[in-house]
């Protein structure tokens, strides 16, 4: 479904009875702030969905199948890589890989900020050439992203190379308050 942009997400999963991780605090904070700017899109009438979804295996396949599917079908993949979890990595070299040869797939790599290991310093070699945004937990237990923004600012800039190239009346976003 072209009108539709999956941002999908990869991180250290906790058990249910676990509150919720900063990695996917900072994921919903990010996928909160994108779609917030894209909800008031000038043009309703084409209907421009952003969606988000775990990579999580679905029933009736193998997790590896299942995996490959969700990250073919999404248009941006944010992967978490404060822990050095080994189907975090995995999922992160099947991205890798499927983004050579799609144009609108994007892999973005986030952490939280640990200053006992300052960045590149517990990161991969091979990643080490990618950008990775860094994020702290504040005072008041809310996620905050230490790239100026960077990161917000360049799956917009998919999300509006995406719908361009089927769609010449999208027009982009009007600016609305970043504050969630």
């Amino acid at each position: 479904m072209k009108n539709q942009f999956t941002i999908a997400s990869a991180y250290e999963w906790k058990k249910n009875d676990i509150p919720e991780s900063n990695s996917e605090k900072a994921i919903k904070h990010i996928v909160k702030m994108i779609v917030n700017r894209f909800s008031h899109n000038i043009d309703q009438k084409n209907n421009f969905n952003i969606n988000y979804r775990r990579l999580r295996a679905s029933a009736g396949r193998t997790m590896l199948e299942s995996i490959f599917k969700r990250i073919k079908e999404s248009q941006v993949i944010i992967i978490d890589i404060s822990t050095l979890n080994r189907n975090v990595f995995l999922e992160a070299g099947i991205a890798l890989a499927l983004e050579i040869d799609n144009p609108y797939l994007s892999v973005y790599f986030i952490r939280e900020q640990n200053e006992n290991f300052p960045l590149p310093s517990d990161v991969p070699s091979d990643l080490q050439g990618y950008f990775i945004s860094e994020y702290v937990l504040d005072l008041k237990g809310q996620i905050v992203f230490k790239d100026n923004n960077s990161l917000r600012m360049s799956i917009e800039s998919d999300i509006k190379e995406y719908f361009n190239s089927f769609c010449s009346e999208f027009y982009g976003i009007d600016e609305v308050n970043d504050e969630i």
